[in-house]
């Protein structure tokens, strides 16, 4: 099969597909293998003296450049996005550190679902368990004579038998998976999501048994866009106690207004930066 080409400046694949916001790609040494929705979608970079360029492909359904330019966000205006989260030496810092960092556009079902799997989890550990579940319960997808599986979908997670779940390393997280999944197939939120404001989409998700502040937030920057919204997990707490001397006592929706405020709509882009830069450098 054929592969596309397409120029893609400023731009850090490795970043941006292996840290913390997708557990859906793996890298082989020459490609990036990612599984989203119904498709596979394999990327190669080059790298030239003027700037970076790849070569991708869509599975089974081949050459869908919309669907890549939608997951990727090459929509944004990202010189601009930059200039206006540069408020301080940490966010410098850390843009510095990790050039071209960027975020995605995910599935919604599968991103709330994927940090279910999250709750006290580490990457490491989310990537494992997620492809135990795809490989156990996902469609799988031919790629150039190699399986590569998909997320299951939300009624095969929902119908499934807590044991069979379970069996995927999931823990605790395996009732909770199921239970979202049900929650998910009676209510009809994915539908009616997209056209919620933060807060209705906020208090939607925060109906569902096990979705609190931390899974929300990371639904309505990685799947919906809310540019302004930063997950406050232990490291995001962390950088707001340590580099901005916040009050570790503050309430969550506090911090969350603070960050809205003070990087002006664009909490999500600066908080992935100093996520990144205090995870590695916690020192």
């Amino acid at each position: 099969m054929h592969l596309n080409k397409l120029s893609l400046p400023d731009y850090n694949l490795e970043m941006t597909l292996l840290g913390g916001q997708a557990f859906n790609w793996d890298f082989n040494g020459e490609y990036y293998y990612g599984f989203t929705g119904d498709k596979v979608i394999k990327i190669k970079t080059l790298h030239s003296t003027s700037q970076q360029k790849i070569y991708w492909q869509t599975y089974p359904e081949n050459d869908n450049l919309n669907f890549l330019k939608s997951y990727l966000r090459l929509d944004v205006n990202y010189p601009y996005i930059l200039k206006k989260i540069q408020k301080d030496r940490y966010v410098k810092t850390a843009i510095k550190k990790y050039p071209d960092l960027r975020l995605l556009n995910q599935d919604f079902e599968e991103t709330l679902l994927s940090f279910i799997i999250s709750t006290n989890n580490n990457i490491k550990s989310i990537r494992k368990y997620i492809r135990l579940l795809s490989k156990r319960f996902g469609k799988s997808i031919n790629v150039n004579g190699e399986k590569y599986y998909l997320f299951p979908k939300t009624e095969v997670i929902a119908e499934a038998k807590l044991e069979d779940l379970l069996s995927c390393s999931l823990g605790f997280r395996a009732k909770y998976l199921k239970g979202v999944a049900k929650y998910l197939l009676e209510s009809n939120l994915s539908k009616k999501i997209y056209k919620l404001k933060e807060e209705e989409a906020r208090t939607e998700l925060k109906k569902i048994r096990g979705v609190g502040d931390k899974i929300t937030d990371c639904v309505l920057v990685f799947a919906l866009g809310f540019d302004n919204v930063t997950p406050l997990d232990v490291w995001g707490k962390r950088v707001l106690t340590k580099y901005y001397k916040l009050n570790p006592k503050m309430k969550y929706d506090e911090m969350r207004k603070w960050i809205n405020t003070y990087f002006e709509g664009y909490g999500a882009w600066a908080g992935q930066f100093l996520f990144e830069y205090i995870r590695n450098n916690s020192n």
